[in-house]
């Protein structure tokens, strides 16, 4: 592999043994994830005025930009994503979370670049689950942060929390050459809520790994589930809590009563 390190087998049981007992869910932080030519990525990521990036208007993802289209890339970044999705790769991520038969997306529906500008967050939330388009199931996600120079005072780190509470329970910096391998499902809730600092862009390469049968645990449906919300009227957010609870529901007691769902 040209940008990602190679791990020997003794560190490879050591991520898996830290992945598994990670708190407040399955996670593995690895720093110095990219060899030396990982600069050429840094070099190569594009700036804000680039016009192959497409935004974001809401305010759960404030001064957000994304790009999931390989043929317009930056070569070395269209490398690096090809990269994470070669047998190696897969058998890497298969071998540190207890994974198996994991899948990529060749369209990077919601991954591919990442970008956010100064002020930039992103709210606290879980992931689409049933990624309908080709009928497969998300695992696992993989975060590589491209960010040189970044500082305690830039923002942006990324948060993980326990379900249903409003402090994380864990903050990583999106530090040049770290990447986040997570466990994605119903409960894995995660996001940034310290703004970009100013003259700061946080960059990123997100990508997401799928199998073709969902496990035992509700993994969660079709839509992004935000935690917290901006303010609305009581009458109003009452409705809107209802009407998630409902959605929920019914995905779960779909996936309940799925004769094709198996343990994995």
């Amino acid at each position: 592999m040209r940008f990602i390190k190679s791990f020997s087998d003794a560190e490879v049981a050591t991520l898996r043994a830290r992945f598994k007992a990670a708190s407040p869910y399955s996670h593995i932080v690895i720093d110095d994830f990219l060899t030396p030519e990982g600069q050429e990525l840094v070099a190569a990521f594009p700036g804000p005025d680039w016009p192959h990036w497409s935004g974001f208007g809401d305010v759960y993802q404030r001064g957000k930009r994304v790009c999931r289209d390989v043929s317009v890339m930056p070569r070395a970044l269209a490398d690096l994503i090809a990269e994470c999705g070669q047998p190696a790769f897969l058998k890497l991520l298969e071998a540190i979370t207890g994974e198996t038969k994991l899948l990529t997306d060749p369209y990077l529906d919601g991954g591919g670049l990442h970008c956010s500008g100064p002020g930039g967050v992103l709210a606290p939330h879980t992931d689409f689950h049933l990624y309908e388009r080709l009928s497969l199931f998300r695992r696992l996600n993989l975060l590589v942060y491209l960010n040189p120079g970044w500082g305690p005072d830039d923002g942006g780190d990324l948060e993980f929390y326990r379900k249903g509470e409003t402090s994380p329970a864990l903050s990583v910096a999106p530090v040049l050459g770290r990447a986040i391998i997570f466990k994605t499902d119903d409960s894995t809730v995660h996001g940034f809520t310290r703004p970009v600092a100013e003259g700061k862009e946080r960059r990123s390469v997100a990508l997401y790994y799928y199998k073709s049968q969902e496990g035992a645990e509700f993994g969660g449906d079709t839509r992004t589930y935000w935690q917290f919300h901006a303010r609305m009227s009581g009458a109003r957010l009452a409705l809107y809590n209802s009407l998630i609870f409902l959605s929920r529901a019914v995905s779960k007691a779909a996936h309940m009563i799925n004769p094709s769902k198996r343990v994995d």
